[in-house]
């Protein structure tokens, strides 16, 4: 049996590390040349630590990340609406996670190709094309390309995105002294009366990933530009705290991305035939539940041992819905329950506040 991943993201490199553990034949496929290092941190729930960990058994390479021991939401103004101590969350840099998944590959990453279309015969792909021209023949097929998923749209066809009503700043600062006090907390500043929030989380003694969530419908930036994103920044966080604002000045704004969040129901299937597609090529939640990768080290590792069984692959598709789908779910609509309480807070102002984390 040969595997060909479409997608060499957190899914596909570590759907890619267990096959290869398990000696079946893997080649997995991605659209740049060199480790890719979008995007800029997120939360770990522990699930996907442990996969990290046995992945990495019995290598040197240390595991990227910083434990998150405690949540505290606030509001600007100082006042404490809840502190909760969490034992199984980490925080981690995306482009740390990404390298250190390539430091255990042993075949390494087909480059610079970018999906165009399978070739079929009888109904069923044996072949994924790339734009440039390459062809690699296949028994079974991965999408693992991420929420806008080519391989997707190919074979389950277009999704109807749901915009989140809702965007995203991020950003990552170098302030060491306020990485140090707030080692291991998620500090998040929350209005009462509109949706806009901050939120801090250190990455490493002397960073931090920082995020801004607002509601576009009240304000929005002209523009992407740097310096746009910059003066945007400013003005909604004017009256938040003396370290919000610290965390600011420490900002690369060069770096900083403005995200237009957006979901998709379930999928009645995640497969056709003998093609699937897994992690946000098959199931894109809002950011609010910071459940994306975890689910896609999930993912990988339920796909994995499923083939791992030597069923059919119509059995093991079958199968791993059936693992996946109803937890997925869950997290699509815990998500934009999150949304809605963020922007309308009066509304909601005599609930428990719900805590942003899976």
């Amino acid at each position: 049996m040969k595997v060909v991943i479409i997608g060499a993201g957190i899914a596909g490199l570590t759907l890619a590390l267990y096959l290869e553990k398990y000696d079946i034949e893997v080649v997995i496929n991605e659209r740049v040349a060199g480790t890719p290092g979008g995007g800029h941190a997120f939360l770990m729930h522990h699930d996907g630590l442990c996969i990290l960990e046995e992945l990495a058994t019995g290598e040197s390479s240390s595991l990227p990340g910083k434990l998150v021991e405690k949540f505290c939401l606030l509001r600007p103004e100082g006042e404490v609406l809840q502190q909760l101590q969490l034992e199984a969350w980490h925080c981690m840099k995306r482009s740390e996670l990404t390298t250190f998944l390539y430091s255990l590959l042993k075949n390494g990453v087909q480059e610079q190709r970018v999906f165009s279309h399978f070739v079929y015969e009888r109904g069923k792909a044996v072949a994924a094309v790339f734009e440039n021209g390459d062809r690699e023949e296949g028994d079974i097929f991965i999408g693992a390309d991420g929420g806008y998923s080519r391989v997707r749209t190919e074979v389950l066809g277009p999704v109807d995105f749901k915009a989140g009503r809702v965007k995203e700043v991020v950003g990552i600062s170098r302030q060491a002294d306020i990485a140090l006090k707030y080692a291991g907390i998620f500090n998040k500043f929350q209005k009462s009366y509109r949706g806009l929030a901050f939120g801090m989380i250190p990455t490493s003694e002397e960073e931090l990933v920082w995020f801004i969530q607002y509601d576009p419908s009240v304000a929005e930036p002209t523009d992407s530009k740097p310096e746009t994103l910059k003066a945007f920044c400013a003005d909604l966080l004017h009256d938040f705290p003396q370290e919000v604002q610290q965390v600011l000045q420490g900002n690369d704004f060069e770096k900083t991305y403005l995200w237009n969040t957006r979901d998709f129901d379930l999928l009645p299937k995640f497969h056709h035939q003998n093609v699937i597609v897994i992690g946000d090529a098959a199931h894109l939640a809002l950011p609010f539940t910071s459940a994306g990768t975890t689910n896609a080290l999930v993912d990988a590792k339920t796909l994995a041992e499923l083939l791992r069984s030597g069923q059919p692959y119509e059995q093991v598709f079958d199968e791993f819905y059936k693992q996946r789908a109803a937890s997925v779910a869950k997290h699509l609509e815990f998500g934009r329950k999150l949304r809605d309480v963020f922007l309308d807070p009066v509304t909601y102002a005599g609930q428990a506040a719900t805590i942003p984390l899976i």
